[in-house]
């Protein structure tokens, strides 16, 4: 091969290499697009599973807060120690929470003791955690009272009902979530035969339902 010949070809090789690594770069920098963009979509599709669970979860939330019978409310008057002066009865639209007047009130009167006002500070402090309606429900034994504040157990039912609510209002309980009534001795739970029924009967009930 003359020398012009040989010079010909290397100056055609020569040329064809720029040729063939620029092509490998450009596969190369395709193929991490490629790579990059299936990535992005494993991501975004992963986001979208997340935002999509958490909306579920946030859903099946909103009954569980509203709803009465709520087992962790039940579970947090027992595991406390309140579970020994406040008793609990979970209805079918209502939870009852019932405290006995000893632990509440003086004897005869409608003012609050301070072992009633730390019941009640505790069980604020849950309510304040639940958008339900409260009913405070006052009710006494079949002792005929009469004083010059309380003229008969209606009237000391109510108040007693009334002290309570005031409470709880003061405690952070909006009062547009309470209701107050006296039952005097009406509605007893026990007999009244005897001190330890009229103890039970002499009492006050939270009932808790699902604000309308």
């Amino acid at each position: 091969m003359s020398i012009e010949r040989r010079s010909q070809v290397v100056q055609r090789d020569e040329a064809l290499l720029p040729v063939e690594d620029n092509e490998s770069w450009a596969l190369s920098y395709i193929d991490l697009l490629l790579l990059m963009a299936t990535l992005f979509v494993l991501l975004l599709s992963y986001q979208q599973d997340k935002i999509q669970q958490a909306s579920e979860n946030k859903q099946q939330d909103i009954p569980i807060a509203k709803g009465l019978g709520e087992s962790a409310f039940v579970d947090q008057i027992y595991l406390s120690h309140l579970k020994d002066r406040v008793s609990v009865v979970e209805e079918k639209n209502a939870i009852k929470l019932a405290m006995s007047d000893s632990i509440l009130f003086f004897p005869a009167d409608a003012t609050l003791s301070r072992s009633g006002e730390r019941v009640l500070d505790e069980i604020a402090v849950m309510l304040r955690q639940r958008p339900w309606h409260i009913l405070v429900e006052g009710h006494t034994d079949n002792q005929p009272i009469s004083t010059p504040r309380y003229l008969s157990n209606w009237e000391l039912s109510s108040a007693r009902a009334t002290s309570v609510t005031r409470y709880l209002i003061g405690r952070g309980i909006s009062p547009t979530r309470l209701s107050a009534i006296g039952y005097a001795d009406t509605r007893p739970i026990a007999s009244n035969n005897d001190e330890v029924g009229r103890g039970e009967n002499r009492r006050v009930a939270l009932v808790l339902r699902v604000a309308d």
